[in-house]
């Protein structure tokens, strides 16, 4: 690059909506398989700290945090909910 010349940078912000009322999503809650530690399927096969281990997501609002929480894909069970703001280096808002 020379001096005088314009770089046009484009990033792609990931957005996702609350499952339950479709708002901008707050939180990511991660959900694992049962058995995760032992299942090798699983992301969390054979680890000591899962927390930021996930099988499947979840995005909720502040409002429907503890619903979609409560509501994980069928063989898994809650793992974590994060707030999107700690995940700016992935791309999300």
């Amino acid at each position: 690059m020379k001096v005088g010349e314009v770089l046009t940078e484009h990033k792609k912000i990931k957005w996702h909506e609350c499952q339950v009322c479709g708002m901008p999503a707050y939180y990511r809650i991660t959900y694992l398989a049962s058995n995760c530690r032992a299942n090798p399927a699983s992301s969390a096969y054979g680890k000591d700290d899962c927390s930021w281990c996930s099988d499947a997501d979840g995005y909720a609002c502040k409002k429907h945090e503890r619903e979609v929480s409560q509501d994980a894909p069928m063989g898994m069970s809650w793992c974590s909910a994060f707030p999107l703001k700690s995940f700016k280096h992935m791309g999300f808002y």
